[in-house]
């Protein structure tokens, strides 16, 4: 059966679509991954069984684009339909499985001229609800052209014309049950580590020695408002009071960073606050390994209560201490595993307390690392969740002959 996989960014450094084609290669599957290239080259590659064809694009104005879905000036998807056409003939696609929601309609719009296509939606976060905060739909012109109440409306519409849909936690699943999907449509597959992919053994040295000789506290991630990264920035004053040689260690970048940077001035706590930029994916475990603390300092919305970060679980992986606001699925997997301590969501004050508190207590901090990774190892982990994804396509496979 052949897979086709559409996937509106490029493809490496995407590491739960890398994950998912990996699995579902290996297991046997002909795998296909339609991503776009920014730097305009066409080309194929094999990836671990797969096939990734780069499709030349501007990046600037895909971006258009993609920011415009489900607008007045929705061509999005009439775009991807027309730049996938032929391959979807070329390379026989009996499944296409679609990543993220602003990509569905696209989906749809393919389904119209290849009838027979099973449709697979790859829900990776609570886009709708997620679009409440992310910039580009919060300043002009997206805060003018975008409906939430629109997306929202076509979220269901979408959801219930696609054959089975993916969501990447199970507090998800509830979410669109009480929005009428069925839940027979759902599967889960987490974005637990995978110990065969994550570069957990290659540790950079000179990173570890940089950061050795302090207490370090360290995110790592993408910056955006919903992050929550400023309630960190605001603890470090009182923590600083209680822990010698502290250091809050950001690593990656976003559309607030410019801001989150004045704020560090205007607290005065410049010596104290580490921008480290965007890193290599193969770098991350060198900066997790250098650390005493790892955090997901996220905001609680109805975004974060319904997905789960990969962080998350490397950070436990390596043997760190989390500490994590109290979005649902973060705060019910610590709790369950003992493996860090919980927060009130945006309040600096809760959070530097809890800081304070494992930095003093050199035994717990010991404890908490330990439970994390025993956790990994025999639970969250990727080679647990991909079965969930294996079977289904081993059941659309089932199906597929019978049409």
């Amino acid at each position: 059966m052949n897979i086709g996989m559409l996937l509106d960014k490029e493809f490496y450094g995407d590491l739960r679509v890398e994950n998912e084609v990996r699995a579902l290669a290996e297991a046997g599957f002909n795998v296909v991954v339609f991503s776009l290239n920014f730097h305009k080259v066409a080309g194929i590659d094999k990836y671990f069984g797969g096939t990734i064809v780069h499709i030349p694009v501007s990046k600037k104005f895909v971006y258009k684009l993609r920011g415009l879905t489900n607008t007045i000036f929705n061509f999005y998807p009439t775009y991807l339909k027309l730049l996938l056409k032929n391959l979807i003939i070329q390379y026989k696609i009996d499944v296409l499985h679609v990543h993220d929601l602003y990509l569905f309609e696209a989906g749809l719009k393919i389904k119209e001229e290849f009838r027979k296509l099973f449709l697979v939606g790859d829900l990776h976060e609570n886009y709708t609800e997620a679009l409440k905060h992310y910039k580009f739909s919060n300043t002009f012109p997206g805060n003018i052209l975008i409906s939430i109440k629109k997306w929202e409306k076509k979220e269901i519409e979408w959801l219930l014309q696609y054959d089975f849909l993916i969501t990447v936690i199970e507090e998800a699943v509830e979410r669109y049950k009480r929005l009428g999907i069925s839940e027979e449509k759902f599967i889960v597959v987490a974005n637990y580590v995978n110990f065969e992919t994550f570069n957990s053994e290659n540790i950079d040295e000179k990173i570890v020695n940089k950061f050795k000789n302090f207490n370090t506290l360290t995110y790592v991630g993408g910056f955006d408002s919903h992050r929550g990264i400023e309630t960190a920035i605001k603890s470090v004053p009182s923590i600083i009071k209680k822990i010698k040689n502290f250091r809050l260690l950001l690593v990656g970048d976003g559309r607030n960073l410019f801001e989150m940077k004045l704020l560090v001035q205007k607290l005065k706590i410049e010596e104290f606050v580490i921008f480290e930029g965007w890193q290599k994916s193969d770098l991350l475990p060198s900066y997790i390994e250098t650390s005493k603390i790892c955090l997901i300092p996220h905001k609680k919305t109805l975004h974060t209560d319904n997905t789960i970060p990969h962080k998350l679980f490397q950070y436990m992986f390596l043997k760190k201490p989390v500490i994590s606001s109290n979005c649902k699925p973060i705060e019910r997997i610590i709790t369950e595993t003992k493996s860090g301590f919980i927060f009130e969501s945006e309040n600096e004050n809760d959070l530097a307390e809890k800081v304070i508190d494992i930095f003093s207590d050199e035994k717990l901090q010991k404890i908490f690392a330990e439970n994390g990774y025993n956790s990994v190892i025999t639970k969250y982990n990727w080679k647990a969740t991909s079965r969930n994804l294996v079977n289904l396509y081993k059941k659309i496979e089932r199906e597929n002959v019978e049409r």
